[in-house]
């Protein structure tokens, strides 16, 4: 398993940010349309009016994931498709999360693994979180 330092994890903050510029709009209109797609469903609406919007979403969400793959290739672990992610990380032996989400300019919270985004910290010393990659 691949463990990130605060500074790898910040070299990938460029490329995380112009893919997700990319994707939040694609995001955006999956929710629309299932937002869309729920209020034609309570409605009673066939699938002549539902398929066409069905191909859509499901289209937009293989753009979104192929996008993606490539940081689920790298180790990062995607939290939401509109831009949040975490890296694995050691602190003081134990694992925990490097979290970043889209707009912050560069990795500056951690949090436990289960504790997620609400338990989040900032991060005071950044040589605390040690890189490491093990199989």
């Amino acid at each position: 398993m691949r463990y990130f330092g605060v500074e790898e994890a910040n070299r990938l903050i460029p490329l995380l940010t112009r893919t997700f510029t990319r994707v939040r709009p694609f995001v955006e209109r999956v929710q629309a349309l299932v937002r869309e797609l729920e209020e034609l469903q309570e409605a009673g609406a066939g699938p002549e009016r539902t398929a066409p919007l069905r191909g859509e979403r499901d289209a937009l969400i293989d753009s979104i994931q192929g996008e993606l793959e490539q940081f689920q290739d790298l180790g990062v672990e995607l939290k939401a498709a509109d831009g949040l992610v975490d890296f694995r990380a050691l602190k003081g032996g134990r694992p925990v999360y490097l979290c970043w989400r889209f707009g912050e300019a560069e990795v500056s919270h951690w949090h436990e693994l289960e504790g997620g985004f609400a338990g989040r910290q900032p991060i005071l010393h950044a040589h605390e979180f040690a890189a490491s990659y093990l199989s």
